[in-house]
């Protein structure tokens, strides 16, 4: 597993986050830094750098929070794929004996472990988002800046909020 150290919140990390979520395995979330292994998506995850994660929204521009709103559309597209791949698998094992027990106890394994890191990881990042937003109120940066900012904040909400749904549409899959 390699570490890297964000140093722009171009939201590669939530993208992590899906595709973990989508491997159902590993999934964490940590305050100082990110790392991911993209072979396995075994991935540790970081929004903000050491309470940083202020600047690195002022530093975004609109492309910026374009790009991030892209990378977020494809780790959603990565869960739908994940979620496919589970309906598959049942598929795969239906004419195998004990192949549905087998498979129902790794999901209910794999499910249970990713429920709760999702969860933890989720409720970070949000603490970060907010400590950012609360941040932003007495930032030396000018007007113009404080809405752009507040308007990358609010990107930010909406797009984890729909990957969290995702993550859960993941989770359900796993439990059917």
């Amino acid at each position: 597993m390699m570490t890297r150290t964000l140093a722009q919140p171009t939201l590669d990390t939530v993208t992590r986050l899906a595709l973990a979520g989508a491997a159902a395995c590993g999934l964490a979330f940590t305050t100082p830094a990110a790392a991911h292994d993209r072979g396995d998506r075994d991935v540790v995850i970081n929004i903000g750098k050491n309470g940083d994660l202020l600047k690195q929204l002022i530093d975004l521009d609109q492309q910026g929070i374009d790009d991030m709103r892209a990378e977020i559309a494809d780790a959603r597209a990565d869960v739908a794929d994940a979620i496919r791949d589970i309906e598959e698998a049942r598929q795969d094992v239906s004419g195998v004996p004990g192949g549905r027990l087998i498979l129902r106890i790794a999901f209910a394994s794999a499910r249970a472990g990713a429920s709760t890191a999702i969860d933890e990881a989720l409720r970070d990042a949000r603490q970060e988002i907010d400590k950012a937003e609360r941040d932003l109120v007495v930032a030396d940066v000018s007007h113009e800046e404080r809405v752009e900012t507040q308007g990358a904040i609010d990107v930010l909400r909406t797009e984890l909020d729909a990957l969290e749904d995702s993550l859960n549409d993941l989770l359900t899959a796993m439990r059917a």
